[in-house]
């Protein structure tokens, strides 16, 4: 081998040597941003769960007040149904009284 294919051959390597070390080291700086990228997620997840735990809280409280507010609704509705079923007896009350000041005068 002659000495300018060794010295070629040496530069070459040297060169992809340069290539390996810059990928190491880039490899190098993304382990180190590891530990924040969990720290990070974790942060996140957290903020998630509580934001969702206030969601669910919130979503409860509106469950029971619709609750409310149907049982609410239901007890005025049977109040109505009585008094609407009070209605036809009423209203004959008034016929008879009427029927009776009317036979009355005559």
């Amino acid at each position: 081998m002659a000495v300018a294919d060794l010295e070629q051959r040496v530069a070459t390597l040297e060169r992809e040597m340069g290539e390996v070390k810059g990928r190491v080291g880039i490899l190098d700086e993304d382990a180190k941003s590891i530990p924040d990228l969990i720290k990070m997620e974790f942060r996140l997840a957290s903020s998630q769960r509580a934001r969702m735990s206030r969601d669910i809280a919130e979503l409860q409280r509106n469950v029971g007040d619709l609750q409310r507010n149907v049982g609410n609704l239901q007890r005025t509705v049977g109040e109505l149904q009585g008094d609407v079923g009070s209605i036809p007896r009423a209203v004959a009350e008034l016929v008879v009284e009427v029927l009776a000041e009317r036979d009355k005068k005559r």
